[in-house]
């Protein structure tokens, strides 16, 4: 190997970008298991709004809506981690390390 491939391994290494697909997925993941519990429990005490105070019912609405847009934000967040992974010419990663910090 030449010494232009052991800096670009040293700059670019193969774990980084696993690393950052890892972090877009991870993303997704906790973001989506965030709003299904917040829709849960906001449904669950929208429910019983319902049985207790029924002219309060579209006040209750909003813990509901503000869950669902937190899988929203999961979402834009693994785009925008997912955009900045690129492949450079051939295998090569042009991914580093320091990326997901930024």
């Amino acid at each position: 190997m030449a010494a232009a491939d052991y800096l670009c391994q040293d700059i670019y290494p193969q774990s980084a970008a696993f690393f950052g697909a890892m972090g877009a997925a991870s993303a997704l993941i906790f973001a989506n298991l965030g709003s299904s519990y917040g829709t849960a429990k906001a449904g669950i005490g929208l429910a019983h709004l319902g049985i207790i105070h029924a002219d309060r019912i579209m006040r209750g609405i909003v813990p509901v809506v503000m869950a669902g847009i937190l899988g929203i934000y999961g979402m834009i967040v693994a785009v925008i981690i997912n955009g900045s992974m690129s492949t450079g010419v051939g295998t090569v990663s042009k991914y580093n390390s320091s990326a997901g910090y930024i």
